[in-house]
C-alpha cells in the first residue's frame, strides 16, 4: 500500500506540473485519499502518547500490586471505578482539543474493563469459565467502539472478536468451545456453542463496516475462512481426515479468499500468496506414497467442503474481478488456473502413483504459468514488483525440482561445488533477464 500512495503522490505532482490541476488541489486530493488509511491521522505525538498510555497503565498496575494487601475491598473497587470514569471523561472531552492526552486515555479506557473484571474476581475469589471475562470485556467494549470517534476502539473490538473466537473455539472446557473434552466419553459439543462463531464474526464485520470502513476487509475475510479451516481440522463434528478432503478444504478456501478479496480497492496480497503456497505444497505430491484406504471424514465436514468448493468455482467463473493489472488472455487463463487447482485434488480420491504424480506435475505447471503471467502482466503494466515476483516463482520451482531430482547425487564436496556454481550461473542469467525486462518497461 505504501507504494500505491507514493505513485499517487507522484502522479498528482506530475498533473500539477502539467497544469491539469493546481498544486493546492493536488495536495488536497492526496490528503483526502491518504486520510482514509486507518492510522493516517496519527502523527508522531500521537504514537508517543499511545506508548505513554501503555506505560502509565503498567506503572499504575505495579504500584497497586506492591500495595495490594494494604487496600480494602471497597477501596479497591471505588478507586477502580473513579479511575475508569476519569479516563473515559478525558478521552471524550479532550478528543478534539488535546489528542495527546485523549489518545493514551482511550487506550487505558479500552483495557480497563478486563482489568476491572480481574480485580472483581480476585476480591471475591471467583473462578470458572476462562472465556467469560473476555466475552464480558467484548460486551463492554462494543458500545465504546460504536460511540467513540476514534478508530482505535473499533479496531481493538474487531481484533478482540477474532481473538476470543479462535481462543475459545479450540480449547476445552468453556462456553463456546467446539472441542469435546477428552477426560470423559460424554455427549458431543452442545449445539448452542456453534452460535458463538457467527455471532462474533457478525460483530467484527458490523463494527468494521460501521466505523472502520477502509483497509483490512480481506484480512477479516481471511480470518473467518481460517477459522472455518481450523474447525474442519480440529472439531469432531466437522473433522476431515482423508488427504483428499483436507487438501480440497485448503485450496477451496484459499480460492474463495482470493476471489472475495481481489476486487477491493486496497485488497491485500495475502490471498494470492496463500493460494500460491497451497499449490506449491501440492508440487511435493511427487513423494506421496500413502495409498492406504482413506480414513472416515465427518459427513458435516464433507458437506461444508463441498459447498466451499462449489462456491469457489461459481464465483471464480461468474464474479467480475481482476486477477492481473492489465487486460489480456492471461486473465481468462488465471480463472481457469484457479478452477484447475481445485479440480485436480479429486485425483486423490483413488490415490495411486500415477494420480499423485499428475497432481505434482499440474501444480508445478500452475506455479510456472503463474510466474510467466506475472512477468507478462508486469511488462504490460510497468510493474517491477510483478516481474520480480514472477521470476522468483519460476526460480523457486527450478531450485526445488533440482533438489528433488539430483539431491541424492550430492554426496561429495565436489558435487556441492558444481551445484553451487550451476546455481550461481542460473541466478546470473535470471537476474540479467529480470533487469532487461524492468529496463524495457521503463522506456517510454
Amino acid at each position: 500500500m505504501a507504494s500505491y500512495y507514493k505513485r499517487l503522490k507522484k502522479d498528482l505532482a506530475a498533473a500539477s506540473a502539467e497544469g491539469v490541476i493546481s498544486g493546492e488541489q493536488a495536495n488536497a486530493l492526496y490528503e483526502k485519499i491518504y486520510g482514509k488509511r486507518l492510522f493516517a491521522s496519527f502523527k508522531a505525538a500521537h504514537w508517543i502518547s499511545l506508548i505513554a498510555g501503555f506505560f502509565i497503565t503498567a506503572g499504575v498496575s505495579l504500584i497497586i500490586a506492591h500495595n495490594w494487601d494494604k487496600i480494602g475491598a471497597v477501596a479497591k473497587m471505588f478507586v477502580y471505578l473513579a479511575a475508569f470514569a476519569a479516563v473515559a471523561e478525558a478521552s471524550i472531552r479532550l478528543e478534539d482539543t488535546k489528542p495527546s492526552i485523549a489518545t493514551p486515555a482511550a487506550v487505558i479506557w479500552a483495557f480497563m474493563p478486563i482489568i476491572g473484571i480481574g480485580l472483581y474476581a480476585q476480591i471475591f475469589n471467583l473462578s470458572g469459565d476462562l472465556i467469560k471475562p473476555y466475552l464480558v470485556w467484548l460486551a463492554l467494549l462494543l458500545p465504546l467502539a460504536v460511540l467513540s470517534r476514534q478508530k482505535f476502539h473499533s479496531v481493538m473490538t474487531v481484533v478482540l472478536c477474532f481473538a476470543v473466537l479462535y481462543y475459545g473455539s479450540f480449547i476445552e472446557g468453556n462456553m463456546i468451545s467446539l472441542v469435546q473434552q477428552r477426560v470423559y466419553a460424554g455427549p458431543g459439543v452442545p449445539l448452542e456453542h456453534w452460535f458463538w462463531a457467527p455471532l462474533l464474526m457478525s460483530a467484527a464485520f458490523g463494527v468494521y463496516f460501521y466505523k472502520v470502513k477502509t483497509g483490512g476487509l480481506s484480512r477479516l475475510t481471511g480470518l473467518s475462512l481460517g477459522w472455518l479451516l481450523a474447525a474442519l481440522l480440529n472439531t469432531a463434528a466437522l473433522q476431515l481426515r482423508s488427504m483428499m478432503f483436507v487438501m480440497l478444504a485448503f485450496i477451496s478456501l484459499t480460492v474463495l479468499w482470493f476471489v472475495l478479496s481481489r476486487d477491493e480497492e486496497d485488497g491485500s496480497k495475502l490471498p494470492g500468496l496463500a493460494w500460491t503456497a497451497v499449490v506449491y505444497a501440492m508440487t511435493f505430491f511427487w513423494h506421496y506414497t500413502n495409498f492406504s484406504t482413506p480414513q472416515t471424514d465427518a459427513p458435516a465436514g464433507m458437506a461444508v467442503v463441498g459447498l466451499a468448493f462449489a462456491a469457489a468455482v461459481i464465483l471464480t467463473l461468474i464474479k467480475p474481478f481482476k486477477i492481473f493489472n492489465s487486460e489480456g488472455w492471461w486473465e481468462t487463463g488465471g480463472r481457469i488456473g484457479l478452477v484447475v487447482s481445485m479440480a485436480m485434488v479429486f485425483l486423490l480420491y483413488d490415490a495411486n502413483e500415477l494420480n499423485v504424480k499428475t497432481i505434482a506435475v499440474g501444480a508445478n505447471a500452475l506455479v510456472i504459468l503463474t510466474g510467466l503471467a506475472l512477468i507478462m502482466d508486469g511488462s504490460g503494466s510497468s510493474s517491477e514488483k510483478e516481474i520480480n515476483s514472477g521470476v522468483a516463482l519460476i526460480f523457486l520451482i527450478i531450485i526445488t525440482r533440482f533438489i528433488d531430482i539430483f539431491g541424492n547425487l550430492l554426496t561429495s564436496g565436489y558435487a556441492f561445488i558444481v551445484t553451487g556454481l550451476a546455481f550461481a550461473g542460473l541466478a546470473y542469467l535470471v537476474n540479467r533477464g529480470r533487469k532487461a525486462l524492468i529496463e524495457a518497461v521503463k522506456k517510454p
